[in-house]
């Protein structure tokens, strides 16, 4: 729906800010998802640096994704060292940031009781 929303297709997103909480079930199911519609896009979970910030974090992940876009790097997911042959097949930043130019990132918070965003955020 958000890239609907916003009139673009998937291959505009140049990274995702992936929810990430490190549950079986959530990441799992994120990351397949992730894959169907985005394929195999660079991707990393701000909250392995914030914790679960509950009601903030798509404040706070909105805002670090701002400064991400504005400096062209991107953070590793901290303690991701070995990928779950479950989740899907994505190019999953880990152990150092990366440099990454692009126009457009999104980022996805999935709260308790289905309440899910993704929001997609343009550089200016």
């Amino acid at each position: 729906k958000a890239l609907t929303s916003a009139g673009l297709k998937p291959e505009n997103i140049g990274y995702i800010n992936a929810h990430g909480t490190g549950t079986i079930n959530g990441d799992i199911a994120e990351t397949k998802a992730t894959e169907e519609v985005f394929g195999k896009i660079p991707i990393s979970s701000i909250k392995s640096y914030t914790g679960h910030t509950l009601g903030a974090c798509g404040a706070i992940e909105t805002i670090l994704g701002i400064g991400m876009m504005n400096n062209n790097w991107y953070p590793p997911t901290l303690n991701l060292k070995n990928v779950d042959e479950e989740c899907g097949k994505l190019d999953y930043i880990q152990d150092e940031g990366r440099k990454i130019d692009c126009e457009y990132i999104m980022t996805n918070n999935f709260a308790f009781g289905g309440i899910n965003t993704s929001i997609i955020i343009k550089r200016v």
